[in-house]
């Protein structure tokens, strides 16, 4: 019974389940210093206590209400409203289902409402509003109390505008007396719109307010607003950025945007609510961005300098040089797509792309969709450009010059990479802290230089497998639409067996070094029962174990120098610097069977591919026109996707020496032109360059660094949709629908086993032989573990990205762009993943 009532100040983050989430956020709120009234939580263990009880309140029950009461003062006025454990949610605001009682005063007139907000639980509108959101929470409610503010004002507050989207904008909403009035639309609110990074209000609506609510006999009651208030603003200019700034903060506590209640009584704002903003649009004038395939390379809030020189300046330079290359704009500097930070994170635009994809005979939205991992916006097939005489004769030019580079760049590329290997073997001994202020200037410019040629090529060819895996689409799709499923040919199946790519050798010399040290048992031994983290002093504490590091792991590391959890962030540790990634998977890989290393699998998937290409011989053998147009096309997709795959060795390198070159300048900034030595990852590109060249100031660069890092606090936790602008809603959590997920089919096969979700390579030592790995998606970095999975499921990913070719290289079943995986599927569950079908089947109850 010591659990039936807990005061605001009690609540603790396991306490949700007993309080539900309204309360227990105003707990969390109030605990960290917010004006939150106080108040006490009847709990969910109450209302069973009392729905077990004939009479409705046990003794012990109703003493203990009475005793939280009487310490919010004599017979003080209260507030009686609803949490239960189905509100509040990221998917569903519950807003205005159950009910909510203001200026109670008396303990018999505070049972009786405690109670009528139970019974709204089961009102018709909460049970249909459950339903229509899927939402299968047990119905169980716990009631919030608080002492009533008796509010000269009151409104709410949204931390980011609802109806644009855009983050810079706080949204309030306030009219005269209780919040009731505006909760139930009987007034229209005054409107003030604030920029929260100039702190400045951007527009001020002021409504004719009729009506408002006070506090009377009856609890509340609607009365005509005095004239002279009916017209004027109900917040000052002072208390309007005053009250965004205590919004702002919520919104940092919570690190996700925030949908506020408030309440303005004797000089002091309050806070009656704070709950997740679920319901927002984003403007479609911004056009259409997507998050696709960079949420894979750069996952969560990313580092503007990174994300300004991977996307914002280099994937857009890319895209105008090769759209220029192939023909398909006149002019070199036409922006064909851009790339942009919404919430901290990257996207890229890509509506008016597509429109120049639609010049392209055979050109399919969804194919292009699927291959990249774009979420589409419309029904069906999308756009689709006929295959005629005049789309061919109009398009021609252009597939001419695309088949020209499909000839000839491959070769490029490799004389490319061979010649920056020599470089980069050269570059490794110079120390850039050896350079003088100007000198050292002069070489990050040259390194961030040097980063862009090398990713200009790795970009050109990831452009070009996206182009050859859609024209081998639209030689297969027609192919396998007449032959019945069972017999269609396997894409994954054609595309595994590349053999030699570069992101390969970390996982193979891995390998090798482990059956190394299987043939000594101190080493083995030691390996297996150590913690990662303390692997490597435990081997030098003996002298096979010194052996063993100085002859292996060094070399391993050294050899591996340039890579990260995240090679494209360049703000990350690489693995010289920090080999915990590399000694997790030692760890992990000591513990598998000798047979589940890659070499047992590459010899199999070589024979997997050509048995499915003799089956395709065997199918079309009577056309051969058509087989040989396949057979030509799919060389060229393997070619590329070979290539795609293969720059990334160099590109990691790229990356290693511009970031060797950044945190020697980071340093010598620290604490005279920036605070931090990491702040330097805070500039874009241009603001770098710029303050390397003199021309911006201490004071301009370590505003914009506090502001991005404000930003990155703010909205930490936020999960945006995929897709931003045109076509866009908000991102909501997938409900289960039975126990069948599905994505999109990537690696052919399937497999039985238990669940292992991993939301961050950190973690990457959990995942044991044979388990299948759910991941939210994966870089480069993620690479060795693919040896280790018995199967793979993420939530990003398009069929060419990294994480798909790695799965099909494996002979890993794979499945992509199952939505929400990692929360929908519980670590340890036994699930059964379908690659070839594109399903993952939940064979546990959770």
């Amino acid at each position: 019974m010591d659990r039936l009532i807990l005061t605001l100040d009690e609540i603790s983050s396991g306490d949700t389940l007993l309080v539900g989430g309204k309360a227990q956020r105003l707990a969390e709120l109030r605990q960290a210093g917010f004006p939150v009234p106080p108040g006490f939580v009847v709990t969910t263990a109450a209302q069973r206590a009392a729905r077990d009880e004939p009479d409705g309140w046990p003794a012990a029950l109703r003493q203990a209400v009475a005793t939280a009461y009487a310490a919010l003062g004599s017979n003080v006025a209260v507030a009686v409203r609803s949490s239960a454990l189905a509100e509040d949610l990221h998917q569903a605001s519950f807003a205005g289902q159950y009910a909510t009682f203001l200026n109670v005063a008396g303990l018999d007139a505070l049972l009786e409402h405690i109670s009528a907000c139970w019974a709204s639980l089961h009102e018709e509108r909460a049970v249909h509003y459950r339903r229509s959101n899927r939402i299968e929470a047990p119905p169980e409610m716990a009631v919030l109390v608080q002492r009533l503010v008796p509010a000269e004002a009151s409104g709410v507050l949204f931390t980011l505008n609802p109806l644009t989207g855009l983050e810079k904008q706080l949204v309030i909403e306030a009219s005269w007396g209780l919040g009731e009035a505006i909760v139930s639309g009987l007034v229209t609110p005054d409107r003030y719109v604030v920029d929260r990074y100039e702190c400045r209000i951007i527009s001020s609506t002021v409504a004719e307010k009729r009506l408002l609510v006070r506090t009377s006999e009856q609890g509340t009651t609607e009365l005509e607003t005095p004239a002279e208030l009916r017209s004027i603003p109900v917040l000052s200019e002072a208390q309007i950025l005053e009250l965004a700034a205590l919004g702002e903060r919520v919104q940092e506590h919570f690190g996700e945007p925030q949908d506020i209640e408030w309440a303005f009584s004797e000089g002091q704002f309050f806070l009656l609510q704070s709950r997740p903003l679920t319901a927002y649009r984003f403007t479609e004038e911004i056009g259409q961005w997507t998050s696709a395939n960079v949420r894979e390379v750069m996952p969560g809030i990313a580092t503007p300098l990174s994300f300004s020189l991977s996307f914002e300046y280099d994937f857009a330079r890319a895209f105008r040089e090769f759209f220029w290359k192939i023909g398909l704009v006149k002019n070199p500097n036409e922006e064909i797509t851009s790339a942009r930070l919404f919430f901290g994170r990257p996207y890229w635009r890509i509506d008016r792309l597509k429109l120049l994809m639609r010049e392209l005979p055979g050109f399919k939205e969804r194919a292009f969709d699927e291959t990249v991992g774009i979420e589409p916006t419309y029904e069906g097939e999308g756009y689709v450009t006929p295959v005629n005489l005049r789309t061919i004769l109009r398009g021609l030019p252009v597939l001419l010059r695309i088949w020209w580079n499909y000839l000839t760049y491959a070769s490029y590329a490799a004389r490319f990479k061979k010649c920056y290997l020599q470089q980069a073997s050269n570059l490794r001994r110079i120390d850039p802290r050896n350079f003088s202020d100007r000198d050292l200037a002069v070489w990050v410019a040259r390194m961030i230089e040097m980063r862009w040629q090398v990713n200009s090529v790795a970009l050109t060819c990831s452009f070009l497998s996206t182009q050859a895996q859609d024209d081998f689409h639209a030689i297969l799709d027609p192919l396998n639409e007449s032959l019945p499923p069972e017999e269609r040919i396997s894409e994954g199946r054609l595309m595994t067996g590349l053999s030699g790519m570069s992101t390969a050798g970390p996982l193979l010399a891995l390998w090798e070094i482990v059956r190394i040290a299987r043939r000594f048992p101190g080493v083995s031994d030691t390996i297996r029962s150590t913690p990662p983290e303390r692997i490597k002093d435990a081997l030098l504490s003996f002298p096979a174990g010194r052996d063993f590091w100085r002859a292996c792991m060094e070399g391993y590391i050294d050899r591996f120098h340039y890579l990260s959890s995240n090679d494209e962030d360049l703000s990350l540790p690489r693995w010289d610097e920090d080999p915990s990634v590399p000694l997790a998977l030692l760890h992990s890989f000591m513990t598998s069977a000798e047979d589940t290393a890659p070499s047992a699998r590459e010899a199999e998937q070589r024979r997997v591919r050509k048995a499915e290409e003799r089956r395709a011989l065997g199918l079309f053998f009577k056309r051969p026109l058509f087989i040989t147009r396949l057979l030509i096309q799919l060389a060229i997709v393997r070619r590329y996707v070979w290539w795609r795959e293969g720059l990334r060795d160099t590109l990691g390198m790229a990356h290693y020496h511009c970031r060797r070159a950044l945190v020697e300048q980071g340093r010598r900034w620290a604490g005279s032109y920036l605070e931090r030595e990491d702040d330097i990852f805070w500039l874009y590109r241009h603001e770098l360059l710029h303050a390397l060249e003199g021309s911006l100031s201490s004071d301009q660069a370590r505003a914009l660094v506090a502001r991005r890092r404000q930003t990155a606090r703010n909205y930490r936790n936020f999960n945006p949709p995929q897709i931003i602008g045109a076509g866009s809603r908000p991102a909501q959590r997938e409900q289960l629908d039975g126990q069948l997920l599905t994505g999109v089919p990537c690696s052919p096969g399937i497999v039985e086993g238990r669940a292992r979700v991993i939301t961050r390579l950190d973690d990457a030592g959990r995942l044991q032989p044979g388990e299948i790995l759910v991941a939210p998606y994966t870089n480069p970095g993620w690479t060795p573990l693919f040896s280790l999975a018995g199967a793979v499921v993420m939530e990003e990913g398009g069929l060419l990205s990294h994480g798909a070719v790695v799965a099909r290289e494996c002979g890993v079943p794979a499945v992509l762009q199952v939505k929400d995986a990692t929360l929908l599927i519980r670590d340890s569950q036994l699930i059964r993943v379908d690659g070839s079908r594109g399903t993952v089947e939940l064979l546990e109850l959770t």
